[in-house]
């Protein structure tokens, strides 16, 4: 094929991928030849979605019917044929507003963070929170509520803020709890919180009491941590885009079993897929789907994961944009703390 054929072959296969994620119906010839630029006659590009179907790019859904993509023609579309997947200024000023405006803990910050995926994309948006047990501790703080109540706080690198409150064993003293509490920074600090294990040791026999008391308090802290949190958002918005309820259900049950969801996002990044259409993620129920996915760090360190999910139709430049923008932003403030 010379290099003017195959660059025709791909401005028709350009356009009609972006025509059906567009209006979800069959394109057909008369349309393409419609198109500013297009400058072939219908006849000819029928010529050409013939061959682009018999190279397995588009398949023709009933006789007299246009043609619609295949997944290997979304995959060839996203990987050669598409526009820039840069979101632009403007949804890059609604995203650096939305993460300057966000002051909350990282538990509410992630759920938050899945509406504002949703609602610039209208696809499924999931975000995966930090591995807790694998999280190194920063800090463990005592502060005096009042004479007898003692809130024990232990913040570890993700930026997770975890509470526990306990009635102190005695009258309170700010003096005791701000070395008690040192000391327990100087013992776990770096530890990951899987590795609290045992309290620090006081030569002092009440300190030591006291510390062992406030360690229980720790403990039980840490393991509320222990769990990879899953926030999801928008289910609902992508089951307009399937025509049969069955394909419906399918989806809305997959999003629902959260521990699927987190074993998907992490299986296709350690694979270095930034993109799965269809087939290529290797979940049965979503095969009529597309995920993009896209890693969020803590000072340089990947610790959760971004994904968007909707048909195979979906809007992939603006799904991929917005997805590595809410990455970048994710990362940065998370960093800055």
């Amino acid at each position: 094929m010379n290099a003017g054929v195959d660059d025709r072959r791909s401005t028709i296969l350009r356009a009609i991928i972006e025509a059906y994620i567009d209006a979800a119906e069959p394109v057909g010839s008369a349309y393409l030849a419609s198109l500013p630029g297009m400058g072939v006659s219908p006849a000819t590009i029928r010529n050409e979605m013939s061959a682009l179907e018999g190279e397995g790019y588009l398949h023709q859904p009933h006789t007299s019917a246009g043609r619609v993509p295949t997944e290997k023609g979304y995959r060839r579309y996203v990987d050669e044929l598409m526009t820039s997947a840069d979101p632009g200024p403007d949804r890059a000023g609604q995203v650096q507003g939305f993460f300057a405006k966000a002051h909350q803990e990282i538990e509410e910050l992630l759920s938050s963070t899945t509406h504002l995926l949703t609602r610039m994309t209208d696809l499924a948006a999931v975000v995966t929170g930090p591995s807790a047990h694998r999280a190194r501790i920063v800090s463990v703080q005592l502060v005096a509520l009042s004479s007898r109540t003692v809130v024990v706080v232990v913040v570890d690198a993700n930026g997770s803020v975890e509470k526990r409150t306990i009635v102190w064993p005695g009258e309170v003293d700010s003096g005791q709890l701000a070395e008690i509490g040192n000391a327990m920074t100087a013992h776990f600090r770096e530890r990951e919180v899987r590795d609290v294990d045992s309290p620090p040791r006081f030569e002092d026999p009440e300190l030591d009491k006291l510390g062992a008391y406030a360690f229980v308090a720790v403990r039980e802290a840490v393991r509320e941590a222990d769990r990879d949190g899953v926030f999801i958002e928008g289910a609902s918005r992508i089951a307009a885009s399937f025509g049969a309820v069955e394909t419906v259900r399918d989806v809305i049950s997959i999003l629902e079993r959260h521990y699927l969801v987190v074993t998907l996002m992490r299986s296709l990044l350690s694979r270095g897929q930034g993109v799965a259409i269809g087939s290529e993620h290797g979940v049965s129920s979503l095969r009529e789907c597309a995920v993009v996915v896209a890693p969020y760090s803590v000072d340089g360190v990947e610790v959760g994961t971004i994904g968007l999910i909707g048909p195979t139709r979906m809007n992939y430049a603006s799904a991929i944009g917005v997805a590595n923008l809410v990455s970048e932003n994710l990362s940065r403030r998370l960093s800055e703390g």
